[in-house]
């Protein structure tokens, strides 16, 4: 299992043409997600902490709940990921006429969705080591709709939540581009298209993806 994990990491090519032909296999894809997906619960939950102390004033004793919450937002929200990922490219090979399951399609997913759990991983690293670093505005009337957006500017401007978000930039193309690569492949063979259309399938809405990650950092 570890050996095909490392086959689909560093040669996806050579692994999803040897295993083209065979029935999807979701067992390692589905572990590979559910660590993604306990990783970006955790820091989920470490960034909710780290604001909860912004609501404290006018939400007395709800600190821990808006921590909980952050943290199984995390969680679903990477599982989301791994369907819709799944979805968005077996529509778009359907235009090309695509062929083979959606479970195959599942399977790809899940595998390119493995070098994004260092991503998510080393957020997770850096969050613990500056959480005492952390300077928490508070919003004392939360009705205020300016005071608030404010507090939430000013918590993300600091020097360690704005290093905190390139960091997460620069992880998040990288990473991407990694895992759109093994998509790519999964994809190719997957769903039985050419080079081309394959190309077409994954790179147009990974690219879109990564113009919106980018341009939110205000480098477009």
């Amino acid at each position: 299992m570890a050996s095909n994990l490392i086959t689909a990491l560093l040669r996806p090519d050579e692994f999803f043409d040897e295993h083209s032909g065979e029935e999807a296999a979701l067992a390692l894809p589905l572990g590979i997600v559910f660590v993604y997906a306990i990783l970006s619960g955790i820091v989920g939950y470490q960034m909710a902490s780290l604001m909860a102390p912004m609501y404290e004033a006018a939400l007395e004793g709800y600190g821990g709940i808006i921590a909980i919450f952050g943290g199984i937002g995390g969680f679903v929200s990477a599982i989301i990921v791994w369907i819709v990922a799944a979805v968005i490219f077996y529509l778009l090979s359907m235009i090309f006429s695509g062929e083979g399951s959606m479970k195959k399609v599942l399977e790809a997913v899940g595998y390119g969705i493995a070098p994004l759990i260092a991503s998510v991983g080393v957020a997770m690293v850096y969050l613990a080591i500056i959480k005492d670093q952390v300077i928490t505005p508070v919003i004392h009337d939360i009705m205020d709709p300016t005071a608030a957006e404010a507090a939430v500017e000013a918590f993300m401007n600091q020097q360690v939540m704005a290093d905190f978000t390139l960091l997460q930039t620069v992880l998040s193309v990288v990473f991407m581009i990694w895992a759109a690569n093994i998509w790519y492949s999964g994809i190719r063979y997957g769903r039985k298209l050419s080079t081309r259309n394959s190309a077409i399938t994954v790179f147009i809405p990974v690219g879109i993806y990564l113009i919106i990650v980018i341009a939110s950092y205000g480098v477009i």
